[in-house]
């Protein structure tokens, strides 16, 4: 791919231009372009890349593996977030997996070129700097979640995430597997499906082979009031 193509994609993102507007000739012509089908792996945990990945299109799930093969689901990333941040700059190994959820198209650059671009770019600089900021708040808050409160708080929580500015009486579709939640909140698929069990009893939702429908969001709201004094 030529850098008029790169130039192309970097002005159709919006999310991706805010952060690469300023980037100057001589870095651009270094960026590679790369794509990956649902359920690549695209990093392997404890592995080196000497890579900085910014999302075009696609989703991708962040993980980290235990010794026993369970695995515990950090963050899902989208168009405009980027991937290799934390450790480029001292060429350490990835600390989780990082695998396609679907078909996928990515922007990389090669860490040389990366720290380059940095010294060069003060906009991008402070751009980065803030979203890894952003990410490391994000990712504190989940911790702490994930310590302090009942398993059903977080889902419900979790769920109630999609209801945002969206009418309590038109059914929300979550497409998102059980099996998928154990892994978020790192618990066994037993304790999800008692959670879910019970608020698909409530009324609240409906559960699907390959989804979670939000029949109520004012009733998920009330079961996770509730589940704070449980």
């Amino acid at each position: 791919m030529n850098i008029e193509d790169i130039i192309n994609i970097i002005e159709s993102n919006p999310n991706i231009y805010e952060m690469m507007k300023y980037c100057p000739f001589e870095i651009l012509k270094h960026w590679d372009y790369q794509e990956y089908s649902s359920g690549s792996i695209i990093c392997r945990q404890g592995e080196r890349y000497d890579l900085f990945l910014v999302i075009i299109k696609g989703y991708i799930n962040i993980y980290y593996m235990a010794e026993n093969g369970k695995k515990y689901i950090q963050s899902i990333y989208k168009e405009g977030n980027f991937i290799g941040e934390l450790e480029i700059f001292e060429g350490k190994p990835y600390i989780c997996y990082v695998e396609s959820l679907s078909d996928t198209k990515l922007l990389q650059l090669k860490q040389k070129h990366f720290l380059e671009w940095l010294n060069l770019d003060r906009y991008a600089h402070s751009f980065i700097t803030k979203e890894i900021c952003n990410q490391f708040y994000d990712l504190s808050q989940k911790a702490a979640e994930d310590t302090l409160y009942s398993l059903k708080k977080r889902i419900c929580n979790y769920l109630l995430s999609y209801c945002l500015n969206k009418n309590d009486h038109i059914p929300i579709k979550i497409n998102l597997e059980k099996e998928q939640l154990s892994e978020m909140f790192a618990v066994t698929s037993r304790s999800v499906n008692r959670i879910l069990k019970h608020l698909k009893e409530e009324g609240a939702i409906e559960i699907k082979l390959d989804s979670i429908i939000i029949k109520s969001s004012s009733l998920l709201a009330k079961e996770e009031k509730e589940s704070l004094y449980d």
